[in-house]
């Protein structure tokens, strides 16, 4: 692998880790706000219980995932995560320029882009990761 992929690959992971940390965290600190959101967007009407778990599983998994561990799954679940974020929001971006829409919507478009190129790349993704030791064949 070539140093300039050698060195992209985790500026991507920790970009993508740390965007995405705000929005787990807020679920933490803020959770009506988020309340809001599922209602808005996925038409969820949750607790705020059920908001927080959301905020903490998101958390572990962006955890696990800067760290580099168990790749094809937290990859993907990071891929999983902006694809759902890109579909609740297609209407806002579709009509970005008419009224009812929102630009800054589109920036989940280079987010979902940046997770899947990060998931086709995840097995040369190797620097700044944490190497779990291997299980012996006892």
């Amino acid at each position: 692998m070539t140093a300039p992929i050698s060195i992209a690959l985790p500026v991507l992971r920790i970009g993508l880790f740390v965007f995405m940390m705000f929005w787990a965290i807020s679920k933490l600190l803020a959770p009506a706000g988020a309340q809001g959101i599922f209602q808005g967007f996925y038409g969820l009407s949750l607790g705020l219980s059920p908001i927080i778990f959301v905020g903490i599983v998101q958390i572990v998994i962006l955890v696990a995932f800067v760290l580099g561990l168990f790749r094809t799954v937290t990859y993907g679940l990071v891929a999983l995560m902006n694809l759902l974020t890109l579909l609740v929001a297609a209407k806002p971006i579709i009509f970005a320029f008419t009224e009812g829409g929102n630009l800054l919507f589109a920036a989940s478009i280079p987010v979902l882009s940046a997770s899947v190129a990060l998931f086709l790349l995840r097995d040369q993704d190797s620097f700044l990761t944490v190497k779990l030791p291997a299980k012996s064949a006892a």
